[in-house]
């Protein structure tokens, strides 16, 4: 497994009202964390699944959270964010990978 630290957070709309978000950067590019998991032994808690905006074949998605801001002019469904159920009209824009194998280390 590999160490990540959240990078920042991103206010996003989420129902009927506006959450923060954390986000990290894993394999050079940012990730939404909607959700982490409890601790596990040692103070480590575990992102359930990381979302990114899907890049079209033969790009590569800049490094910073620019790109994540769209999420905040193009709600995503709940589903996305609390069971990982991508909508068919949202499967080409997003990237949702589940169980990830990275941690981060709480105080």
């Amino acid at each position: 497994m590999e160490e990540i630290e959240i990078a920042g957070q991103l206010m996003l709309p989420f129902g009927g009202g506006v959450v923060m978000m954390d986000y990290v950067i894993w394999q050079n590019r940012c990730w939404l964390v909607p959700i982490w998991l409890e601790p596990i032994a040692g103070g480590q808690i575990r992102p359930l699944r990381l979302i990114a905006p899907r890049m079209a074949s033969g790009y590569a998605a800049p490094p910073g959270p620019e790109l994540l801001q769209m999420f905040q002019q193009m709600p995503l469904p709940e589903s996305v964010y609390q069971q990982g159920h991508i909508p068919a009209e949202f499967a080409n824009l997003v990237v949702v990978v589940e169980n990830p194998q990275v941690f981060r280390t709480t105080a």
